[in-house]
């Protein structure tokens, strides 16, 4: 039977774990000398421990009577769960434990109100990848790490697929602000080209990418020259560009930067901008808001409240910036609150986007902009936002349903007048008490995100 994992379980797990990918270690010439991170020699009850008290993963166990025999565990807070440790001891493979354990897994993922699974596994390791293709899962790319000696395929399965559009959006005009290529970002998965036909497909009449820049989760080396790094980080938005136009679907260049932890979207300028600046590895933020704004380009700072574990602080920058990501569906609904309660205090502009990276994340839980007249170009877009010319947004209301009071871990520093300063956590809960949200462990309000987007 098939059961969650008990505290007292834990080094169970990390046995079943370690033997399990042990063949694997095997089969391929995996050993802890030249292969160290690899699961079979990586695991360990302070990781699993750490899983199990810290992260809260789901884990689950397959039991005959007392032995456990298989587990897995999924991650993530948001609409795509991965699943991790999927592992059946040898000596009872080949019974279907596997499958049961994966038909459990996506079923979790769905009742945890996951949308999309996703799976890393070793690339080289085929009879796995098509197990995997023959449950349902796409291979969408892999990636080459200089820790490992192995390429880690990415596969993925979408369990749930989209609704309608909202019927009283209707009649506008709807665009994703946050998009990711696996050309132009470190972390992306999809190419630039796949993505116009899929948006156009969900009703979107345009889309910006966004892809990682310099300071960030950037894919092109650092070490090119200029222009040359310039040309490969522009190259997924210019093939997704080249898609676009054949479909007739509007594609818009956009920018992620970042600096520690603070990431900003810059819109309304173009590669001639970025072959004019070959300075910016050298930016401060005042430099690229400065630079940006002399172009006729707009900045909004993204996702201002994400808690991630490379995040040593929040950086809050109301000062310059055109305004902020208020929404932002791939983070947590308690960064998105917060951020809106932040934005209400400081009168700030805000649009929403999905932060996607990969295509099968793009379902009903998106969200974006919509306006009454249609965007003609990337320029077009950064002058509404520098003459405050305000997008509707639109975002799932599922994703905030049931949530508590807001609660900020994170030290938060804040740009005033020029220079930072330490902001305490007692003033960041009055903006979000004034905005009507709560804060600690009592539940928000029916209806509060709705009240506060509507006055912004």
């Amino acid at each position: 039977m098939i059961r969650e994992i008990k505290e007292t379980e834990i080094k169970e797990c990390v046995a079943v774990i370690r033997e399990s990918f042990k063949t694997v270690a095997d089969d391929l010439g995996f050993t802890p000398e030249n292969a160290p991170r690899f699961t079979a020699f990586a695991v360990d009850e302070e990781r699993i421990g750490k899983q199990f008290h810290e992260e809260h993963r789901p884990m689950f166990g397959y039991f005959e009577g007392e032995k456990l025999v298989g587990y897995y565990s999924l991650s993530g807070s948001g609409k795509t769960k991965e699943l991790s440790n999927l592992a059946v001891l040898p000596a009872y493979r080949h019974r279907g434990i596997g499958a049961q354990l994966l038909n459990h897994s996506t079923e979790k993922t769905v009742e945890l109100g996951g949308k999309v699974m996703r799976i890393g596994i070793v690339e080289e390791n085929q009879v796995l990848r098509k197990w995997y293709e023959a449950h349902g899962f796409e291979h969408v790319g892999a990636n080459k790490f200089p820790f490992l000696p192995f390429t880690v395929g990415m596969l993925m399965k979408r369990l749930v697929e989209p609704k309608p559009w909202d019927p009283s959006e209707a009649g506008l005009y709807r665009y994703e602000t946050h998009l990711h290529t696996v050309e132009g970002s470190a972390c992306g998965v999809t190419p630039g080209r796949e993505y116009p036909a899929i948006f156009k497909e969900r009703g979107y009449d345009g889309i910006f990418i966004t892809d990682h820049f310099f300071h960030g989760n950037t894919r092109p080396s650092r070490e090119l020259p200029w222009p040359e790094y310039v040309d490969a980080y522009m190259r997924g938005y210019e093939e997704a560009k080249v898609a676009g136009d054949a479909i007739g679907f509007k594609v818009f260049f956009g920018i992620e930067e970042n600096f520690e932890g603070d990431e900003y979207m810059i819109y309304g300028v173009d590669r001639e901008f970025l072959l004019q600046h070959p300075e910016i590895p050298h930016w401060t933020r005042e430099d690229m808001i400065k630079a940006v704004h002399e172009a006729g380009g707009a900045v909004m700072q993204a996702h201002p409240f994400r808690d991630r574990d490379y995040i040593k602080k929040i950086h809050l920058y109301p000062e310059d910036v055109d305004g902020i990501e208020g929404i932002n569906t791939a983070n947590s609904a308690n960064d998105n609150l917060a951020a809106l309660c932040y934005a209400l205090h400081f009168g700030l502009m805000i649009q929403a986007g999905s932060d996607t990276h990969f295509k099968y994340a793009i379902d009903d839980v998106n969200g974006g902009i919509l306006y009454e007249k249609p965007i003609m170009s990337e320029r077009d877009y950064a002058e509404r936002l520098l003459r405050r010319e305000k997008p509707r947004i639109f975002f799932p209301d599922e994703m905030f349903a049931g949530m508590g009071g807001i609660k900020i871990k994170l030290p938060v520093e804040i740009r005033k007048n020029g220079a930072w300063e330490d902001l305490n956590i007692e003033e960041i809960e009055a903006w979000v008490q004034a905005a009507g949200a709560t804060i600690g462990d009592a539940k928000q309000p029916e209806g509060i995100v709705r009240k506060i987007v509507d006055k912004l």
